[in-house]
Parts: structure tokens; C-alpha cells; sequence
């Protein structure tokens, strides 16, 4: 097949030598896409911070969900949401798959209107179910790695390979390592996005579905410290994680200037959902940009990011080569129609509701 002629350069400045070590994934001949699901289980109300009563329900049918042989993922990491755009120690499941038939076939058994309409009557009320799910071309796909000794994410897939690069450490490198940024600059419309409202959306009690505009962009980005010596942990728990927390909290306050939208701080609980982030050592953050350049914009130019970024620096000079604090992220540019959203009984403030057009698909059974 041929490969469409450079029509933008690449932004690596002439000579560049990145300071740091980067890889990024490589994937199988033959695979040209991936899929991702996001899928969220919110409790309304909470006796300390355990899902109660029937509220295990999904979770128990989630989980069985996951494990079905066929059409089961090929990695699943779960987590519990910190903050954000969701209702905090929200169970969020994170699922790849590389084959399509897979992904369409477990996608099409996850039923999130009967399962909520299973719960019991008492607790059907304070339970949301949510599923945010699409397909990245990997022609449309980035991913960047501090090290190869801890591979989450995409990295996960069967078969997948890590590759050391130089497209790393300058502005534009995110933009240069996505192939078709060769030849596309991801406009958007912006009549698309839905300006956002004083009022509050109405979705309690409502079943909301919907689709993407063409070049929305997804990101996901993660910290894992488990392997830190206490003097690192400490470092990264007093310095690195509040810097974070500060260029977070800018997004969603400003998500009109930034473009952001649906942005959830989650921690690793593999084992058990009341697992906290100091005992995981291990978070990401994920979500949707407006476009590209809106990432790109808050990235190099407003403080918090410009913070977090700096920060990183010091704490990699800091410990050097035995430095065991790991970054990675992956950034998808999704076309038009392929991103899905579903939300049952979701509160206002979840996920891209009230940014993305959604439409209801049927009103719930009486609460």
C-alpha cells in the first residue's frame, strides 16, 4: 500500500538528541486499527467509599463479562476514579482489543439498560452504568514510554513491540510520532462541539447514546512509582503529584478554553476496588480533547502543564539511571463515528455528557 507523500514537516527541531530515553509501540504486521472500551460503574450514594447492596450486581456481571472466553479482552486494567468528570471511587474497567471481530462481538453482549434495569428497586436509583468505547487507527496513533521494565496500555496487545525513538522532548513531538500527521492537520468543525451550558443536563433516570465528530481526540496518560525506592515514592508523592493535581484541576475548571472534556483521575485497584492510590502506586489520567491543537496548546503554553512538565525534568536529573518513576501516555485522533458513548442513570458531570450531542435512546424504567 502505498504511503501518502510528507506535506508538513516534521516539528523535531534539526539535530535534535532527546536527554531522556523514549520508546514507543510497535504493532504486529497486519494489525491496522485497535479498539479500547472504557466502562464505569458510578454509585449516587455511599456508605464510606464500598459499593453497597445490589450495587455488585454489574460489577459481578461486568466482571463475568470481562472473563467470557471468546469475546474477552486481550488486556483489562481496573481502576477507581479519583476526580473529575465522574463521581469519585466510580469503578472504571479499561479493555484493548486488536481484532474487530472480538471487539464487536463483546461490545454487542454488554448490555447496560438490562443490567441496570436487573439491579433491585432499592438501589436501582443510586447506581449509573457508562461505557466510552473506539477505534484508533494506528496510522491515527501515538504512545510514548520512560521505560521498559512497566508496559500498560496498548502496550499489553499480543505481539506488540517496543521501539526506541528520538521523536521526543520538544514541542510537536506527540504530533510527529502519528503517521498521517504527515498529510492531515485533524481540523474539527466547531459548530460539532456543544457549547457548554450554566444549566444542568437532565440524565438521571435517562438512557443517553451518541457518537463522535471527526478528529476528537483521545488521550490517556499514566504514573506508575510501585518500583521507586521511598526516598522516589516520596519525591513523586510530594512534588510530582500535586503539580499534577494543580494542571488537572486548570482543565476542568476551564474545559471552554482548554477543549477538554470527560477527564477522570484514576487509581490502579487490580485487586480490590477500595484500594488506594498510595498502596496501587499507580494512576492515569484519560479522556477527550476538542482536537489536537487544543492538547497541543495546553501542553506548551499555559503554566500547569508547564509545571508538570519541568517537574519531570528535575525529578529525572535528580535520580538519574536508577531513576525508577515511569510516564507513559497514548494519544488517539478518532474519525468520525468512531468513538461510542453510552450513559444509564448518570449523574450531569460524567464522561462527555453535555459536550458531545447525545440522544436518548429510551427512557428507564420508573426509578
Amino acid at each position: 500500500m502505498s504511503v501518502p507523500a510528507r506535506l508538513y514537516p516534521f516539528r523535531q527541531p534539526t539535530n535534535h538528541k532527546p536527554p531522556i530515553p523514549r520508546w514507543l509501540v510497535q504493532f504486529p504486521e497486519g494489525v491496522d486499527r485497535v479498539f479500547t472500551a472504557y466502562i464505569g460503574i458510578q454509585q449516587h450514594t455511599r456508605i464510606g467509599t464500598e459499593l453497597v447492596g445490589s450495587s455488585f450486581q454489574p460489577l459481578e456481571a461486568i466482571q463475568q463479562w470481562l472473563a467470557e472466553p471468546k469475546h474477552a479482552p486481550d488486556s483489562v486494567e481496573q481502576f477507581q476514579v479519583l476526580d473529575g468528570d465522574d463521581i469519585a471511587n466510580s469503578i472504571v474497567f479499561v479493555c484493548y482489543w486488536d481484532n474487530s471481530e472480538k471487539y464487536e462481538g463483546s461490545m454487542r453482549q454488554l448490555n447496560l439498560a438490562k443490567l441496570h434495569a436487573a439491579l433491585n428497586p432499592e438501589h436501582r436509583q443510586s447506581i449509573g452504568l457508562w461505557c466510552e468505547r473506539f477505534t484508533s487507527h494506528i496510522s491515527r496513533l501515538e504512545t510514548n514510554y520512560s521505560g521498559l521494565d512497566y508496559l500498560p496500555g496498548l502496550a499489553r496487545l499480543h505481539g506488540t513491540k517496543t521501539v526506541e525513538h528520538t521523536y521526543s522532548a520538544y514541542w510537536g513531538a506527540a504530533r510527529d510520532r502519528i503517521p498521517d500527521s504527515s498529510h492531515d492537520l485533524f481540523a474539527f468543525d466547531k459548530s460539532e462541539v456543544i457549547p457548554l451550558s450554566d444549566s444542568v443536563p437532565l440524565t438521571l433516570g435517562r438512557h443517553l447514546a451518541g457518537t463522535n465528530y471527526d478528529n476528537l481526540v483521545h488521550i490517556r496518560s499514566g504514573q506508575f512509582w510501585a518500583n521507586c525506592s521511598e526516598v522516589e515514592v516520596k519525591s513523586y508523592e510530594e512534588d510530582l503529584e500535586p503539580t499534577l493535581r494543580i494542571g488537572l484541576s486548570y482543565l476542568w475548571e476551564n474545559p471552554v478554553e482548554t477543549g477538554s472534556m470527560g477527564l477522570r483521575y484514576l487509581s490502579n485497584s487490580p485487586k480490590h476496588s477500595s484500594q488506594r492510590m498510595t498502596e496501587a502506586r499507580e494512576s492515569c489520567v484519560t479522556g477527550f480533547f476538542r482536537n489536537l491543537s487544543d492538547l497541543e496548546g495546553w501542553a506548551k503554553r499555559h503554566r500547569s502543564h508547564l509545571a508538570i512538565y519541568t517537574g519531570a525534568i528535575k525529578h529525572a536529573k535528580k535520580f538519574g539511571e536508577g531513576r525508577k518513576f515511569r510516564t507513559w501516555h497514548e494519544v488517539s485522533v478518532l474519525k468520525r463515528g468512531e468513538a461510542h458513548f453510552e450513559y444509564v442513570n448518570c449523574v450531569a458531570r460524567t464522561g462527555v455528557l453535555g459536550r458531545i450531542s447525545l440522544t436518548p435512546v429510551e427512557q428507564l424504567m420508573q426509578l
